[in-house]
């Protein structure tokens, strides 16, 4: 008998996380998009990951061999006053042989990756556009 109640659940894995910044203008309605301190993107990502027990226990075994390794001595991101790669990777704050290093470990985890990416000089035309139509409505609409 196969029925819906027969079946196991199904578990699912999703993480999700966000680059960018959400912000298009300033206080004073002008565009800031691209300028410094606000980004031209908006990426929404998803990580689906089959076993993240396993990938947690294989990221904390691999950051006590680097933390160990005499190589790394003397990385400021790597002291854990730092709070940064001694506690948590984080490709920003990470060396480039880091970031290598889990990336090849991630390679040996079953996981699939989504993402969106918004050009948000897109959205603002898209936002100038919408607030056209709604002032050409209110004043029709008087």
């Amino acid at each position: 008998m196969n029925t819906v109640a027969s079946r196991s659940p199904s578990v699912r894995n999703y993480f999700v996380d966000e680059a960018g910044d959400g912000h298009l203008f300033s206080r004073k309605g002008r565009v800031i998009v691209g300028t410094e301190g606000c980004s031209r993107f908006f990426i929404l990502g998803l990580a689906d990951i089959s076993d993240p027990d396993a990938l947690r226990r294989d990221l904390d075994d691999l950051r006590g061999q680097l933390l160990a390794d005499p190589y790394f001595n003397g990385v400021p991101s790597m002291q854990p006053e730092a709070r940064k790669t001694a506690l948590v990777f984080h490709a920003k704050d990470d060396l480039p042989e880091v970031r290598r290093e889990v990336f090849s470990l991630l390679l040996r985890h079953e996981m699939r990756f989504f993402a969106v990416v918004r050009d948000k000089l897109t959205v603002v035309e898209y936002v100038r556009q919408r607030d056209q139509v709604s002032t050409n409505d209110a004043r029709s609409d008087s």
